[in-house]
């Protein structure tokens, strides 16, 4: 494993913690409200699930070319930067667009796309960067220190938000100065990425070890453990479909027919964050004791339970417990999903894990925001209709899931205290979402050859 002196690891550790507060910042002053500028636009119900849907799948192509790139270059930090740039310019022109009263939808929705495809390029950089720079024996309670003033830096930033909207567009979404007050925001939040930008060309970066070749990634596929893996993420990827047949559509139930204030948007917003910080830590606790598929499974079928509060919702009472319902189901989930990913891989072929699971879940998610949109909506009465039937369909596959994953192995206490998350933005679903920080060329003792146990019918 490469290392660093300890000075100056301990100055790469302290740049660190300041650029992912000056990013959490940026998250939580423009993608909490990305969904709002598009409904203060007039955006159809198609439009609102390929602002939610096509970033994502997109998005999910850039770790690919991350590691394509990787391939060719040993250099990280590079890639991390010019991800984060092009996130800069986005964010730019969108506030300069909305001054001057000529923001399309079309081009919005481009925007977003092009933000996620360089966010998640330059997350992936920066997790191998900094999976390598981490010592092994410190890296989750190091990226647990980091973690808390990410959340603390977003809840503020979207606390920073809901006030300017509120201040300069106090009558909502069609109020006159709410294009101006967007306009603030997103300029906002592109001063705190070019902090952000700066402080990574201050972070000295490590010598890259390599990825595992694609032919050894494909090798590991056909084993009994990699097809274990495989059957996670296809469970995964099925259940937010069913996710997004909803999602899309929460953002503007609370704009537009129960007519929220920016402020009771935010607060809100605000809600699922603070649910999933809080219920993070239990979560890890009893994974540690008991395992992951247990947390996992039982977890999926609270997910599936989010949408039906939002049937009955009238007021902020109700919406509030449905967002903490929401933050503390997919934190369980989350941590679950990627402990049980992480005890069904070896370390070389996690990259290649976890960039199929953003392919799988970008496009299916996708593929569920335009299933709501041309096929449900258009046969049903209202957004209360689609909660329900996503209910239903995430309760499906929670129901299979057990059968899919028959076999599985409860997860490792020891993968998850040498592993440290990484929060990498805000889903319309429930809050932060996570991934795990990886070494890239670390080696396993112990671990057996790929061809060892070859997967078969189960």
């Amino acid at each position: 494993m490469p290392t660093l002196d300890p000075a100056t690891l301990r100055r790469a550790l302290r740049l660190s913690v300041a650029e992912g507060s000056a990013w959490a910042f940026m998250i939580g002053l423009a993608e909490s409200y990305f969904i709002a500028v598009a409904v203060h636009l007039g955006a159809s119900p198609v439009q609102l699930g390929l602002l939610v849907g096509l970033p994502l799948a997109l998005g999910a192509t850039g770790p690919l070319g991350t590691i394509a790139l990787l391939g060719l270059s040993p250099r990280r930090r590079p890639l991390a930067v010019a991800g984060v740039a092009v996130q800069v310019v986005v964010l730019s022109g969108l506030a300069v667009a909305l001054r001057l009263g000529q923001l399309q939808l079309e081009v919005l929705i481009a925007a977003v796309c092009v933000y996620q495809m360089a966010g998640q390029a330059a997350g992936t950089a920066w997790a191998s960067w900094y999976g390598d720079l981490v010592p092994a024996e410190t890296r989750g309670r190091w990226f647990s220190f980091r973690n808390r003033f990410i959340y603390l830096a977003t809840c503020v930033g979207l606390v920073m938000g809901g006030l300017i909207m509120h201040r300069l567009a106090p009558g909502g979404t069609a109020a006159p100065g709410s294009a101006a007050a967007f306009a603030v925001l997103l300029g906002l939040a592109a001063v705190f990425r070019s902090v952000s930008c700066g402080l990574l060309i201050a972070s000295p970066e490590p010598r890259f070890q390599g990825l595992l070749p694609r032919r050894q990634a494909v090798k590991a596929a056909r084993t009994r453990q990699g097809g274990q893996a495989l059957r996670i993420l296809m469970v995964g990827s099925l259940l937010h479909f069913t996710v997004y047949w909803s999602s899309p559509y929460f953002a503007p139930f609370m704009l537009e027919e129960l007519q929220f204030t920016y402020l009771q948007y935010m607060m809100a917003s605000l809600v699922a964050i603070l649910a999933k910080m809080a219920a993070s830590w239990p979560w890890g606790r009893l994974i540690d004791r008991h395992g992951a598929r247990g947390v996992f499974l039982g977890c999926m079928v609270c997910v599936a339970l989010i949408p039906l509060p939002w049937v009955w919702a009238s007021g902020l009472g109700v919406v509030v417990f449905a967002q903490l319902l929401s933050g503390a189901s997919w934190s369980g989930f989350e941590v679950g999903y990627l402990s049980l990913l992480l005890e069904n891989s070896r370390s070389r072929e996690r990259p290649y894990v976890f960039a199929l699971q953003s392919l799988g879940h970008g496009w299916m998610q996708l593929a569920g925001a335009l299933t709501a949109s041309l096929v449900i909506l258009p046969r049903v009465e209202g957004f209360r209709t689609v909660f329900a039937i996503s209910a239903a369909g995430r309760l499906l596959v929670a129901l299979c899931a057990p059968l899919i994953l028959a076999g599985l192995a409860r997860g490792s206490r020891e993968t998850l205290q040498q592993t440290g998350w990484r929060v990498f933005g805000l889903r319309a679903h429930g809050g932060f979402s996570v991934r795990p920080v990886l070494p890239s060329g670390e080696s396993e003792d112990g671990e057996r050859e790929l061809t060892d146990t070859p997967a078969g019918p189960r």
